[in-house]
């Protein structure tokens, strides 16, 4: 499954760059994400809580920055398995970052990739489709919303 977006936020895409490399900071506006941290300079791990429909599944995952050319494109990948069923997802994810030169803002485009195995994927598309394509929007909205609040306060950036 595929998704693509775009959002604008009012920050300067090395700012915003800054935020896709912390993983503590980028949980921050993953919708679901409890935890995260830094293995090293290219691996993270975290925690996941991801509400379907009926039921909130938690995952174990873990990430590795593929690519990373600063500060407007980055390629990375999670794997992951849920604590309480069987199967696996793994989400390729592709940003690129694009200065909006009126506003001084950035625009920040995406493309996930979303595969599942085992009982996971025996969900249904059409479940894992509507949820993917809600996280996909509540990640854009909650990006904007973050720089949009830093803007409102000096000295935080």
């Amino acid at each position: 499954m595929k998704l693509n977006g775009a959002v604008n936020v009012s920050a300067p895409r090395e700012e915003v760059w800054q935020i896709f490399m912390d993983p503590t900071q980028l949980c921050r506006v993953v919708p679901g994400c409890e935890q995260a941290q830094r293995v090293d300079d290219t691996h993270y791990e975290a925690l996941l809580a991801v509400k379907i429909q009926f039921m909130t599944i938690r995952a174990r995952a873990h990430g590795t920055l593929l690519e990373a050319r600063e500060p407007d494109h980055l390629v990375a990948e999670m794997v992951g398995e849920p604590l309480a069923m069987a199967g696996a997802f793994r989400a390729h994810l592709v940003v690129d970052l694009i200065p909006i030169s009126m506003t001084g803002g950035t625009e920040v485009r995406y493309t996930i990739e979303l595969s599942m195995l085992g009982r996971l994927a025996s969900l249904g598309e059409a479940i894992i489709r509507a949820t993917a394509n809600r996280l996909a929007s509540q990640f854009a909205a909650n990006v904007a919303q973050l720089f949009s609040a830093q803007a409102q306060e000096p000295g935080q950036r």
